[in-house]
C-alpha cells in the first residue's frame, strides 16, 4: 500500500505541464512574428516568450487578440 501511495505522488509531482493550444499556432505565431520586420533586431527567446503569452491569453483565458498581443508585446520586447 505504501508503495502504491509513494508512486502516486510521484507522478503527481513528477507530471510535466500541459499547453492548451496546439504546437502548429505557436510556430505559425513564431513564423509570423519573424516575418514581421518591427521586430528583426528582437531574440528568439522573447518572440516565443511573446508566441507563449499571448496565445496563452487569447486561448486558454479567452482575451481579446489585440488587447493580449499588445499586452505581451509590452511585456517581451522591451
Amino acid at each position: 500500500m505504501k508503495k502504491l501511495v509513494i508512486t502516486i505522488l510521484l507522478l503527481l509531482i513528477l507530471v510535466i505541464p500541459a499547453y492548451a493550444y496546439p504546437e502548429s499556432k505557436m510556430n505559425d505565431c513564431i513564423v509570423s512574428a519573424n516575418e514581421n520586420p518591427s521586430v528583426k533586431n528582437i531574440s528568439e527567446e522573447s518572440i516565443i516568450k511573446y508566441c507563449d503569452c499571448a496565445l496563452t491569453a487569447i486561448i486558454d483565458e479567452n482575451k481579446d487578440i489585440r488587447e493580449s498581443g499588445y499586452e505581451c508585446a509590452l511585456k517581451n520586447f522591451n
